[in-house]
Order: structure tokens, then sequence, then C-alpha cells
């Protein structure tokens, strides 16, 4: 148990800054790429080479620069939609882990509810057996009238035994108590904003404003009093003429993809559709096993009455065997009320 514990205490930090480590990596991968697209994007070209004018005048050597106005937009929207990529993986995360460890975790919990049980069934048992030994003593009861106590108390520490084996594996790492229902609400906004944020530098290529600038140098023989050196600007103004098509399918594939997100089997959205229905049929299979529990206690508190006033050895020895069983059995139904309890409260929590 030594070792369960130390192990649990050394897992925790290192889970949770492996986790926190992963995120920040994934954030820094992908602002350094959108910084490489950004800079390439907004910082001008320059130009340089030969060129023939198509007017008959001689060859001439040019040199400038040329810069894009489309570029320089895309370049802040590449940040942006860097940013917002950054804020929906966490966000995916986030509720992943969630999703994953929703019920190994509530597992856990009710794993350390049924070792106060046991511990509390088992404080009884005691008292009942010292209570019995006495009788024993006096010779009032043989000692075989006991073993079915003393079975009893075999029966919960074995199942206090698998228990602790339960808490301490599967590790369930640190995680917050914001509802599943408020995850999934944040991971969808993240990716509605992911989405828009690409879309919108998408549409940016439809059209564009070029500037350009420099000089030219005539490179054959100059004419006389004409000087070899002049400036030159350019403008050019372009605009796709299919750009409300382009525009109308890329809105068009923002529905589409919402609508695979929301069929996508290992999207986190219809993964915590699985755990509710999951969630949903355990109570009710739950709540019927409950039902017959309480019928067989009900079957052992009459039996333990019909014996009331008889203090022969064999019925002693016949009520000890009807309160081990009981003992037992009111463990598994405080167990199982424990489980329907947490179930619910978890179910009303996060759907």
């Amino acid at each position: 148990m030594k070792a369960f514990l130390l192990a649990a205490i050394l897992l925790v930090p290192v889970s949770a800054f492996a986790q926190s480590e992963a995120e920040v990596a994934y954030c820094k991968y992908v602002a350094e790429q959108a910084a490489s697209q950004r800079d390439l994007l907004r910082t001008p070209s320059g130009l340089m080479g030969p060129i023939q004018p198509s007017t008959g005048t001689p060859p001439q050597l040019v040199f400038g620069v040329s810069d894009s106005l489309s570029d320089v937009m895309k370049s802040g929207l590449v940040m942006k939609a860097a940013k917002t990529n950054c804020n929906l993986y966490k966000a995916t995360t986030e509720a992943q882990q969630h999703l994953i460890y929703a019920l190994p975790r509530m597992e856990k919990d009710i794993l350390r509810h049924r070792l106060d049980l046991i511990q509390a069934a088992s404080d009884k048992l005691d008292a009942i057996i010292a209570d019995n030994m006495k009788l024993v003593e006096a010779q009032n009861v043989t000692r075989p009238a006991l073993y079915a106590l003393e079975g009893a108390k075999v029966r919960l520490d074995t199942s206090r035994t698998a228990a602790l084996t339960g808490i301490a594996s599967p590790y369930v790492p640190p995680l917050s108590d914001v509802p599943i229902k408020v995850l999934i609400t944040v991971k969808l906004a993240a990716e509605s904003a992911n989405l828009q944020a690409t879309d919108k530098l998408e549409k940016q290529s439809s059209w564009d404003i070029k500037l350009s600038g420099g000089a030219h140098r005539q490179i054959s023989a100059m004419t006389p009093g004409v000087s070899s050196f002049g400036a030159y600007g350019e403008f050019n103004l372009s605009y796709n003429l299919g750009r409300r098509a382009i525009t109308r399918h890329i809105d068009q594939s923002e529905a589409a993809y919402v609508n695979w997100k929301q069929t996508q089997f290992d999207d986190v959205a219809n993964q915590a559709a699985v755990l509710k229905h999951q969630i949903i049929d355990t109570l009710e299979i739950e709540r019927t096993e409950l039902v017959i529990l309480h019928s067989h206690d009900k079957d052992l508190e009459a039996n333990l009455r019909s014996l009331e006033g008889l203090d022969t050895s064999n019925a002693i020895a016949f009520r000890n065997q009807l309160i081990a069983d009981q003992m037992i059995l009111r463990v598994e139904i405080a167990d199982v009320e424990f489980r329907i309890s947490r179930l619910q409260e978890f179910l009303d929590a996060n759907f």
C-alpha cells in the first residue's frame, strides 16, 4: 500500500507537468510556423533583372521592391489562425482528458467509500465476535458457531484488497471540476473560431493590390542627351471573378465541417454523448440490482426476527450466519446506493 501511495504522489506532478509541457510545445510549434509565414508575407520582395520593353526602347536593367496588400493582410490572419489553433488544441485536450478519466475517477471515489463501509462492517463483526467468544468461554456456544462471522471477516478483507487495488490502478491525473458540458461548449467555440480564422485566410486570396517601385538603367548604347537612369512605379489591382462562388463554397464547407464533427466517432462531442448513454445504461442496471438486494435484505431481516428470544446453541449459530450474510449484503447495498448517487450527480452536473 505504501508503494502504491508513493507512486501516486510521484506521478501526479509528473503527469500534470507533462500535459502542460505538451500544450506549450504544440502552441510554440504552431506559433513559430505562423511567424515564419507572417515574416514571409509582410516583407517586400526585391526585384532585379534585365527586361526588354515592348515599346521598342533598348533593353534595361531593373532593380526595386514589390509588395502585396493581400499578403500584408494575410500576415495578420496567419497569426490569428495560429492562436485559435492553439486554443482549440488546449480545449480539445482538456475535454478529452475529462471524458477518458470520468469513469475511472468516479470509480476511485466509489471504492474509497466502499473501504469506509468495509471498515465499519468489520468493526461491527469484531464486536459481535467478541460477544460470542464470551459465550464460548462460558460453554454456552460451541466454537464452530463463530465460523460464519469469521468467514464474513475473511470476505470483507478480500473485498478490501480488491478495492485498494482498484484505487491504485488505473492512474487518474488531477482534473479540474469544470463540467463536461462547459468543456464541450468551450471546445466547440474554439473550433468555430479556428475555422473562421482559417476560412478568412483562404478568402483573402481572391483579390490583391500590388505595388512595385525602383529604378531602371539602359543596358545598350545610350541616346545622346538622355539619362541612362530613371525611376519607375507600378500599381496593379487583381480580382478573381469567381470570388462569390469561392466564398459560397468556403461557407458551405464550414457547415459540412460542423456536421462531420458532430458525427465523428472520436470527436469529443460525440464521445460525450457516448459517455452520457453509458452512464444512463449503468444507472438502469444498478437500480434493478438494488431492488434485488433490498429484497434479499428483507428476507434476512425476517429470518432474524423469527429467532428473537431463542438462545439455544443452534439458534445462535443460525443467527450468526444470518448476521454475517446481512452485513456483507448491506455493504453491497450501501455501495450500490452510493454508486447510483455518484453517477446521478455526475450526470446532472455534466450533461
